[in-house]
C-alpha cells in the first residue's frame, strides 16, 4: 500500500507477489516469517500456494475490492501517460 498525503494506493496483486510484499497478509507462514508451514502432512514449502487467500486479507484489512484496485491501477497508467507526453 502506498500513501499518497490523505489517499491510499493499494498495489494489485501482481505487485504484490512481485515485491513479496503479499507474504505479510499470510497467517499459513505466520505473516512472512517463514516460507513454509506445517500441514498434516508434514512441512509444505509456500511456494505462492496461499497468496490468493493472502491477497483476499489484504483487502479486507483495507475495507477494499478489487474491482478499486483495478480502477486506481488504471488511474495510475493514465497518469504515466500524461507525464511521458
Amino acid at each position: 500500500m502506498i500513501k499518497e498525503g490523505e489517499n491510499m494506493i493499494l498495489e494489485s496483486f501482481e505487485e504484490m507477489c512481485d515485491n513479496e510484499t503479499i507474504c505479510n497478509y499470510c497467517y499459513r507462514t505466520d505473516y512472512g516469517e517463514h516460507k513454509s508451514c506445517v500441514t498434516p502432512s508434514g512441512y509444505s514449502s509456500c511456494e505462492g500456494m496461499w497468496c490468493e487467500e493472502s491477497y483476499e486479507a489484504y483487502l479486507d484489512d483495507n475495507n477494499a475490492s478489487i474491482k478499486l484496485v483495478k480502477y486506481q491501477n488504471n488511474v495510475k497508467l493514465l497518469n504515466k501517460k500524461e507525464l511521458i507526453k
